[in-house]
């Protein structure tokens, strides 16, 4: 059941109507409940502020401890002028106690009431109302009180939105408040421990007359702005993404890297994922540099995401293999997004992915790498599959060819592609990377496991990184080298490389 336009009122939160289906229904009592420091005040207070400064809807703030001053100094720090909404009469604070508060909602003639009337108020936030209808005392007074409580709201027809502290959450999540029955909407906030690191989230419990989505999403609060909540990366996005796949069969996006073409064939397809496998020091990142190079050489726009490398680290690097990437950046062809893998918040920070897949619309993208990724989230559970799921089904949406670079921790020879990494079967095209010992060298070798949709040899190729150049890929029958060409052998990519037996015609040196 979807609520009507007229009928919902938005809370004005950046993506908080996102999860709740565009709105609360009007008239709803809404029950806000966490411990302390989870963002309930900052949560109602915006609330308010939001409907009065966007939607034209006066608001009411009740506070019992924290003084009018006090609020309106920490509203400000977000960029909220309470005062000028209140010389404005869309905006009423009022600094009382709970027992006179109670007793105002329970009188025919309350002159908190008439106010609401008189200045045409539409929203009330109550921050503590534990202590207005006898939160916790385990008597049946409390679902009474709180039911005199709806009755005045109701009257004046405001959508109030009621903080309570409820600690009992994070101890005991299967215990109940009195007024979670009665509420029509109610709204947990938690503080989520993850080992030393902690995140607030988000979650509608329930929300009569709508539908939302259901699950724990993250939310910040950000200075000089008030809260963004980002959806859990499970939830469900668009049919459209959900449908996407990689369609085009003709389309060909290059490697840039000279030989490797001619292996792919001419490249790879539009919507589809490339995973790069090897161990740290093979030239994964060069190759995706060449990938970026390619498209810019193109008109290609071309997108990097990275939580391994600082920005100005990244051109350095790219500069050494003779790629200047600041000119493609100035010109809107490159962009690069450095996040910080320590306490990395995966709902923020595919969030801040879409927007930039939905703002930038690039061709190509490379993600550097999935092994830091994977560190970050931990693999073992259903974080980092998620994730990558998500981010799978976003490139297919926007048609976008993504190279995924992989730390494969095994240096010489390999047992497995992808490690713990267990997700093969959403990848299209997997490349493995891989030091291979032959006398007293390490030469380097790569092999296509895998290309979906594609023929493929399966042969392991020599490949080379040439300072100011970058990498290409040799041929498989080397002249003019001191070296024996890959052919001459044979298990390249196991533990133990062998040389084939060469069988000479008589009268052959």
């Amino acid at each position: 059941m979807h609520a009507a336009a007229d009928v919902v009122v938005k809370t004005g939160i950046i993506g908080l109507d996102n999860i709740l289906g565009s709105g609360i229904p009007r008239g709803n009592i809404i029950l806000t409940e966490g411990a302390i420091g989870t963002g309930k005040t900052t949560l109602g207070i915006e609330f308010i502020y939001r409907g009065a400064h966007e939607f034209g809807e006066p608001g009411i703030i009740v506070v019992f401890e924290t003084s009018p001053d006090k609020l309106v100094r920490d509203a400000s720090s977000f960029g909220w002028d309470l005062p000028a909404l209140e010389r404005q009469r869309k905006l009423r604070i009022v600094f009382t106690t709970r027992q006179v508060f109670r007793q105002e909602l329970q009188q025919a003639d309350s002159l908190l009431l008439e106010e609401a009337a008189a200045m045409g108020a539409r929203r009330l936030f109550v921050d503590g109302i534990a202590g207005v209808v006898g939160v916790n005392h385990g008597s049946p007074e409390p679902r009474e009180a709180f039911h005199v409580l709806v009755e005045g709201l109701h009257k004046e027809k405001l959508t109030a939105m009621l903080a309570v502290e409820a600690s009992v959450l994070t101890a005991d999540t299967s215990a109940t408040l009195p007024e979670e029955s009665i509420a029509d909407t109610l709204i947990r906030l938690r503080l989520e421990e993850n080992q030393r690191a902690a995140s607030r989230s988000i979650e509608i419990v329930k929300s009569r007359g709508h539908d939302f989505l259901m699950g724990r999403h993250t939310f910040r609060i950000v200075d000089g702005q008030g809260i963004e909540v980002y959806r859990r990366v499970q939830a469900p996005r668009r049919p459209e993404r959900d449908r996407a796949a990689a369609f085009d069969s003709s389309t060909r996006v290059t490697t840039g890297v000279p030989g490797l073409d001619g292996l792919a064939n001419g490249g790879y397809f539009l919507g589809s994922t490339t995973v790069v496998a090897g161990i740290s020091g093979v030239g994964k990142s060069v190759m995706g540099l060449q990938f970026l190079a390619e498209g810019v050489r193109k008109g290609e726009r071309g997108l990097m995401l990275t939580l391994d490398e600082q920005v100005p680290q990244i051109l350095r690097n790219a500069a050494t293999v003779g790629i200047d990437l600041q000119p493609a950046i100035d010109q809107g062809l490159v962009r690069l997004y450095y996040d910080a893998p320590q306490e990395i918040e995966v709902d923020q920070h595919f969030h801040k992915i879409e927007e930039i897949m939905e703002e930038f619309k690039p061709k190509r993208v490379l993600l550097d790498s999935l092994s830091t990724y994977g560190s970050s989230l931990g693999t073992r559970g259903r974080v980092f599959r998620d994730f990558f799921h998500a981010l799978v089904a976003l490139m297919k949406e926007h048609q976008v060819a993504a190279v995924y670079n992989h730390e494969n921790p095994e240096m010489l020879g390999m047992s497995s592609m992808m490690g713990e990494f267990a997700m093969s079967s959403m990848v299209d095209n997997i490349i493995l990377m891989n030091w291979v010992e032959l006398s007293d060298t390490f030469r380097l070798g790569l092999t296509i496991a895998k290309m979906r949709a594609n023929p493929t040899t399966r042969m392991t190729y020599e490949c080379e990184v040439v300072n100011g150049q970058g990498m290409r890929v040799l041929s498989r029958e080397l002249k003019g080298t001191a070296h024996l060409p890959f052919s001459s052998y044979r298990s390249l990519i196991s533990r133990s490389p062998e040389r084939t037996v060469r069988e000479y015609p008589l009268g052959e040196d």
